[in-house]
């Protein structure tokens, strides 16, 4: 048996999506997400990309969702450390982790769908994410999210949910043509709980390149 290995603990980077985001991820760290609708899932993501981009390379796994890579490349980040890929299988992505330049990001969109996914490849994913050093983000959009037990949503995809370091909810609202995100942050990091709960930030200028018509 493996004996635990204790480290002296490290000062962490921290990036936002964008300036207004109500708080920081770190990285290194793993996340839970979920979104109501797949633009909510579309905005988010690519500009959670767009900033971890700026310190090391993106692997994006696309199993489901509305994700492009260009919707990366339309909010103006450099794609020249990222990547992407489609999968439908779990031990894809497991055995991608062990080939993941370390410090960098996996992001996995639609995550529950994967075939051969449980409770334990969670655990074996988050596991080798720390080993790697690695910044882990999973995501799904499902058709309903029900907004009454979100944490009960969060144990029906991410199971165990208690594991990750980050649980948000993200929602994109308009209303007479003006875009707010709104965030519930379920489970943080512990100088991170007085932000715990709901947020929302106008998000205007950050969406209109993801909704213009090319």
């Amino acid at each position: 048996m493996m004996a635990l290995i204790f480290e002296a603990p490290e000062e962490t980077v921290e990036v936002k999506p964008f300036e207004s985001f109500p708080f920081g991820i770190k990285e290194g760290s793993s996340l839970a997400l979920l979104f109501s609708d797949e633009l909510s899932e579309v905005f988010l993501l690519s500009y959670l990309e767009r900033a971890l981009l700026e310190n090391g390379k993106v692997y994006h796994v696309q199993v489901s969702g509305g994700f492009s890579p260009s919707s990366v490349s339309r909010i103006g980040a450099s794609m020249e450390n990222f990547y992407f890929a489609r999968t439908y299988r779990l031990q894809d992505v497991v055995e991608a982790l062990d080939v993941i330049e370390p410090g960098s990001a996996l992001v996995v969109s639609g995550f529950p769908l994967l075939h051969g996914k449980s409770g334990s490849d969670v655990i074996d994913m988050l596991d080798r994410a720390t080993e790697r050093d690695l910044t882990l983000v999973l995501s799904h959009t499902p058709l309903v999210l029900n907004e009454l037990d979100l944490f009960g949503e969060f144990r029906r995809y991410f199971e165990p949910p208690e594991l990750f370091d980050y649980l948000i909810v993200a929602r994109v609202k308009s209303y007479r043509g003006h875009y707010r995100l709104g965030l519930s942050m379920i489970r943080a990091p512990s100088d991170l709980i007085a932000l715990l709960g709901d947020h929302s930030v106008p998000v205007d200028k950050e969406i209109a390149p993801l909704l213009s018509v090319k």
